[in-house]
Formats: structure tokens, C-alpha cells, sequence
């Protein structure tokens, strides 16, 4: 569906068809056909996993899709580099085009039949698991931007539910990440990082009391018996990262 001007009865309609998709891909396809663009959904590989191993769902043609594996794009596309490190939605045409592989890249999505226009919504859940969200679309120019001035608000709200949608298909519907804090991830990361409680909690500023209770908590909540147990059980769910000196974790 083409056009500016979106009814709210109608973005409502989307959204209810995107929530009651039987899979991301599903949910992608139905995006696909109400805004006639291209539609990705990527949930990043944490770093400390020690391997890229990404969820990706996509209506792009399968012909893009392994060309574009063939020749390595995804270590070279300002898209997913950027998008990964930026917290607010992007035009495409804020990215960089700095290279000739780049140039390269966009010029053969064009040959696959790819638009030359993006926008992407990057996110970040509740235990800190990373997505990109991005459409592609064939207009350009001033409609583009109309087209996403007027749909952003609504584009936002899909990326939100899909990513919602892909936690549950990769990890149940009983995703233990969710029910953690933000300091008991905290600590943990800590923890893989070979540090003890008492060196924790002067790293956080804390009690080496309220360090061993949050691991504690940790453990509960993932189901584990020990801190080893909860560290791999974390890496599994795509949660540790490094963590920075100040107490804030890096994350992919």
C-alpha cells in the first residue's frame, strides 16, 4: 500500500495482522504487502557469544539474499554497522557511503530489484538483546520522506511487536532474560568476566552483600544451581557482553 496518509482503523488493522502472524516471517510478509516495501527484522549476536550466529527474517528475493552472503555484505553494509551502534530510527540517506565496496553493495541491490531508499528502527529489549528493524522501499526523494514522516510512528510500533514476536520464537514463550534487572545482568557480566563479589561490588559501587544477593536472584531466575551454570545460561540467551569500567555494559 502506497501513499502518505495512513487512517488509524488502518494502521490498527496492521498491527493486529503483524501480532497474529504464526512467525516473524509471516508477520515480515504481512508488512511487506500493506506497505508494498521490503521488510527485515535482525536479532543480533551478543560478542561474548564468540560466534555470529543472527536470527534474520526477510522478504528480500532469495537471489539478493545469497548474493549478498556470497560476497560477504554484511561485514561492509553501513546498514546493519550502524544501525547496531545507533539508538534512534535512520534514513538511509544519513549513512555513509565511503567506499567502493559499498557502492558496489548498493548498486548490485538495485540490480536485484531492490529500492534505493531505507529507513531503519534499531532496538534494544528489557536485557539488553539488540535488532534492527529496516524497510526498503522503490520511491525516492520527497515522497520517500513523506512516506516515512507519515508512518514512523506506526513503523516503530511493528518493529516493537516483531521483536517481541522473534524473543518468543527463539527463545519460548518463558524467556528467563526478561524477568532479569538490569544490575543482576550487571553482575553477572561481571562474573563472566572473572571478577568476585567483593570486586564487584567496589567496581558498582555496592555491598559485596547486594552483589551476592543479586547473583543469588541470578541464579533463581534462570533456573540455575550455580554461578557457572547462570553464566552459560546467559550466553545462551544473548545477554553478556563486556562490561565497561563504569559499570555500564557494552553491548553489540
Amino acid at each position: 500500500m502506497h501513499g502518505v496518509e495512513i487512517i488509524s482503523g488502518a494502521q490498527e488493522a496492521l498491527r493486529a495482522a503483524v501480532a497474529a502472524a504464526s512467525n516473524v516471517q509471516e508477520a515480515c510478509e504481512a508488512i511487506r504487502k500493506y506497505y508494498d516495501v521490503h521488510v527485515v527484522y535482525h536479532l543480533a549476536q551478543t560478542p561474548d557469544a564468540g560466534r555470529d550466529a543472527p536470527f534474520v527474517k526477510t522478504t528480500y528475493p532469495t537471489a539478493w539474499v545469497g548474493h549478498y552472503v556470497l560476497n560477504g555484505y554484511v561485514n561492509i553494509d553501513p546498514v546493519v554497522h550502524e544501525g547496531f551502534q545507533r539508538v534512534l530510527p535512520f534514513d538511509w540517506s544519513e549513512l555513509s557511503v565511503a567506499t567502493l565496496q559499498v557502492e558496489r553493495l548498493f548498486r548490485d541491490a538495485i540490480r536485484f530489484g531492490l529500492g534505493a531508499s531505507g529507513y531503519s528502527v534499531p532496538l534494544t529489549d528489557k536485557a539488553g538483546r539488540r535488532a534492527l528493524f529496516s524497510i526498503n522501499g522503490m520511491m525516492v526523494g520527497p515522497a520517500w520522506h513523506d512516506f516515512v514522516r507519515a508512518n514512523r510512528g506506526c513503523l516503530t510500533d511493528l518493529a516493537q511487536i516483531l521483536h517481541r514476536r522473534a524473543l518468543v520464537e527463539v527463545y519460548g514463550e518463558g524467556d528467563a532474560a526478561q524477568r532479569l534487572a538490569p544490575r543482576e545482568i550487571e553482575c553477572l557480566a561481571w562474573v563472566a568476566q572473572g571478577k568476585e563479589a567483593p570486586q564487584i561490588a567496589v567496581i558498582l559501587g555496592l555491598s559485596a552483600h547486594t552483589v551476592r544477593a543479586y547473583l543469588k536472584s541470578v541464579r533463581h531466575k534462570l533456573n540455575c544451581t550455580s554461578i557457572s551454570q547462570a553464566v552459560d545460561r546467559a550466553r545462551q540467551l544473548r545477554i553478556l557482553a563486556p562490561p565497561s569500567t563504569g559499570g555500564t555494559q557494552v553491548r553489540q
